[in-house]
């Protein structure tokens, strides 16, 4: 018997959407059961089996009912048959999917509810709803600094319940919902890695669902009186005065560079959405260019000094924070191996062009680390495997902690 979630449906309905779109992922068999508000919820049957408080959406299996949404996602993620490890890759991946499940309940949905009651009950906002949804966002801003997922290296429901948490900050917080985008940018690049995924896509199309910033609608302009007509000459002086002095951008040569067979971004696309070791893998090193790319090993140069790992772990995101601008051009792993009171950091990079770019080079992180070149990366095909899966016997230690730079 599939899994059938007993709805309301609307085009604006995030809770059940979010719902579907973790089945998709998880390949799991969903009906929906469109239902009517105020007909069959409100009964004592459905009360006393499905919802406490008669409210959808609600999951029906064969061993009973399932209520909240995040709840409800969390038995799809459970119940998964695409090794897409939804709900984390370990126990404790799992249990940093519950807290974030539980931030976008308490700290997002809960602080955009003043905006969406306004928008749809047409109720005044009050003053002071803006700053806590603020303060919300911009711990999440931090914490994505350094990560492209929530919780480990690949998509969660926590990103999805996330996204579609997002989805009314930015919409019904009209007059701020472009603003909210811009302010908190890497929030809002989590948003549209989950939103712009083909599954998520092709589940809001069904929904006839739309998704984006709300802006907010343009003041019409108050005429002013015309000003005293200057003659060109005086203008043309006060105007240059005006403009600020251009500052030259750099060209960055790795731009100049011919195009190349391999698409870094579409390898970390693989790297993210895939399993590693059978698909993103082979699939570094079926489309590996070594006329457009480098690989380097490294390690730090300093790693007798290592004395406890949460330091060591905190060295890394800065050096990953400093690396920011590199993005575009660079994918790395960094592995803290060893033992938690005496380890090493190492790490294997992919750099576009040939050599270290001085873009990196610059990086004042850089120096810290002796870096070797790979010369014949299908030669080392079972080490960099091993690096990019965080775990095998090329590694000469027991793996503590990964991270990626993508």
């Amino acid at each position: 018997m599939p899994l059938t979630l007993l709805t309301y449906v609307h085009p604006e309905g995030a809770r059940p959407q979010k719902i579907c779109v973790a089945a998709a992922f998880a390949g799991v068999e969903l009906k929906t059961r469109a239902c009517s508000m105020g007909v069959e919820n409100f009964t004592v049957d459905y009360a006393r089996n499905c919802h406490p408080c008669m409210r959808y959406p609600v999951l029906e299996t064969e061993e009973g009912y399932i209520f909240d949404s995040n709840s409800i996602m969390r038995h799809i993620a459970r119940c998964e048959k695409t090794g897409a490890k939804l709900y984390g890759a370990s126990p404790f991946e799992s249990s940093q999917v519950d807290m974030w499940l539980d931030f976008a309940a308490s700290e997002i949905d809960a602080r955009t509810l003043p905006f969406v009651i306004s928008l749809f009950a047409h109720i005044p906002v009050p003053p002071d709803a803006l700053p806590p949804l603020e303060e919300s966002l911009a711990g999440l801003e931090l914490w994505l600094e350094t990560r492209t997922f929530l919780v480990g290296e690949r998509m969660t429901i926590a990103d999805i319940s996330v996204a579609f948490a997002l989805q009314w900050a930015y919409r019904a917080c009209v007059e701020h919902g472009e603003a909210l985008t811009k302010k908190f940018k890497n929030v809002y690049r989590l948003y549209n890695t989950v939103m712009q995924q083909p599954k998520t896509v092709e589940v809001l199309k069904q929904w006839g669902a739309t998704f984006g910033p709300a802006k907010a609608a343009k003041k019409a302009e108050e005429k002013k009186p015309k000003a005293e007509k200057k003659p060109k000459a005086a203008e043309h002086a006060e105007e240059e005065e005006e403009k600020p002095a251009k500052e030259e951008k750099k060209p960055n040569p790795l731009d100049a560079l011919p195009p190349s067979s391999f698409v870094l971004d579409a390898f970390k696309r693989e790297y993210s959405n895939t399993d590693t070791r059978t698909v993103a893998a082979p699939y570094f090193f079926a489309n590996y260019d070594p006329a457009g790319y480098t690989c380097f090993w490294c390690r730090y140069k300093y790693n007798e000094e290592n004395k406890m790992q949460f330091m060591t772990a905190n060295l890394v995101r800065g050096w990953f924070q400093r690396m920011e601008h590199v993005r575009k051009y660079a994918f790395g792993i960094a592995l803290i191996i060893g033992e938690d009171k005496k380890h090493d950091l190492v790490g294997m990079w992919v750099f576009r062009g040939k050599g270290m770019p001085e873009i990196v080079s610059e990086v004042v992180d850089t120096e810290l680390f002796v870096w070797e070149e790979i010369k014949d990366v299908q030669a080392e095909k079972e080490k960099i495997t091993d690096y990019l899966c965080w775990e095998g016997p090329t590694i000469p230690l027991p793996v503590l902690e990964g991270r990626c730079f993508k």
